[in-house]
């Protein structure tokens, strides 16, 4: 027997020795090893090559799964968040998918949150992701279980969203400097949109006359209208007429050749007027501003959900979430 092969026996041996060890009784170990080593007697074992996942790249089958994600409609924005984290896992896993256990799958986020650093919020997301994608593997019959079923959610306090009180949106607006800085401000939080749903808006999207605007590509890729209000109309036009530039997206860069502005420009736009009031606001503290406003106001959940662009009412209802102001105000209304 050549020294290879008897190396790979005595491998084999000891894994099965450490995988019997919890598993029949101590008395029967030593009974069944000894008829273990008789067979292995008449053999030359050697170790089966494991195809490991390229260190660059995605499996095939990832591919696949992105695909059929983009197929129904998941956001470019999502997609490429699953592809990055999918990515991730299989580089360092090494592993091909048919051979992820759910212990392949806690020492990754294990090496996340020790290594890396991450969040509890982080570590569970990723959870989801990897999660979702071995679910499509079990739907689509290329595995038989899915190795994060056994794996239980990551419990984390999530961050108290709270909005902007109508003083501090005052203050917001006073910071403004230029009548685009003004007209960005007013129209995220008489919307209630998205920065990226902000950012893809032409001017012929506008209907002046009903104050609305047609969303095209919203979350899901689902087209709605939304309204904004006179104020919003007032500086929007202001701004508008205040350029002159024939780009026909409704919010551009200051410099010529005055190209759109992107999802990240708007956030800095947005944080650099908060630097100046002395408030942490970026453009979804706008969006949860108008939801919060909204339902304050009475408006039916059905409606604000219509007009955000949820596709669940729960959705929505993260922004119900009462505060102390509210409740002195009921109980004022009702008792006092």
């Amino acid at each position: 027997m050549s020294s290879n092969s008897s190396n790979s026996s005595e491998a084999f041996r000891s894994q099965m020795v450490s995988r019997l060890y919890d598993t029949i009784p101590q008395d029967q170990l030593q009974s069944v090893l000894a008829v273990l080593d008789s067979a292995l007697q008449d053999y030359d074992i050697t170790r089966k090559p494991v195809a490991l996942v390229p260190a660059s790249g995605l499996p095939e089958v990832v591919k696949y799964y992105l695909a059929s994600k983009a197929v129904e409609n998941m956001s470019p924005g999502t997609l490429k968040i699953y592809r990055l984290r999918l990515e991730d896992f299989f580089r360092l896993t090494r592993k091909p998918f048919s051979d992820i256990r759910a212990n392949d799958i806690r020492m990754y986020l294990y090496y996340c949150k020790s290594e890396r650093h991450a969040s509890d919020a982080y570590l569970d997301n990723i959870r989801r992701i990897l999660s979702a994608f071995f679910g499509w593997l079990v739907a689509n019959e290329y595995i038989v279980r899915n190795p994060c079923a056994s794996i239980d959610s990551i419990k984390y306090q999530a961050p108290e969203r709270t909005p902007l009180t109508s003083y501090e949106l005052e203050e917001l607006r006073w910071a403004c400097q230029t009548i685009r800085e003004k007209a960005l401000v007013d129209f995220l939080f008489s919307t209630g949109i998205r920065v990226s749903e902000c950012s893809d808006i032409n001017q012929s999207d506008i209907d002046w006359e009903l104050r609305s605007v047609i969303i095209r590509h919203g979350k899901g890729d689902k087209r709605r209208t939304v309204f904004f209000n006179a104020e919003s109309e007032l500086t929007l036009r202001k701004y508008l007429e205040s350029r002159k530039d024939d780009n026909g997206a409704l919010f551009v860069t200051i410099r010529a050749p005055h190209h759109r502005l992107g999802v990240k420009a708007i956030e800095n736009e947005i944080s650099k007027i908060s630097q100046r009031c002395g408030k942490h606001v970026f453009p979804h503290k706008l969006r949860h501003t108008f939801a919060t406003s909204g339902l304050r106001g009475g408006m039916p959940l059905d409606k604000l959900q219509a007009l955000m662009g949820h596709a669940k009412p729960e959705t929505t209802l993260i922004y119900a979430k009462q505060d102390q102001t509210d409740l002195q105000r009921e109980h004022s209304r009702i008792y006092a």
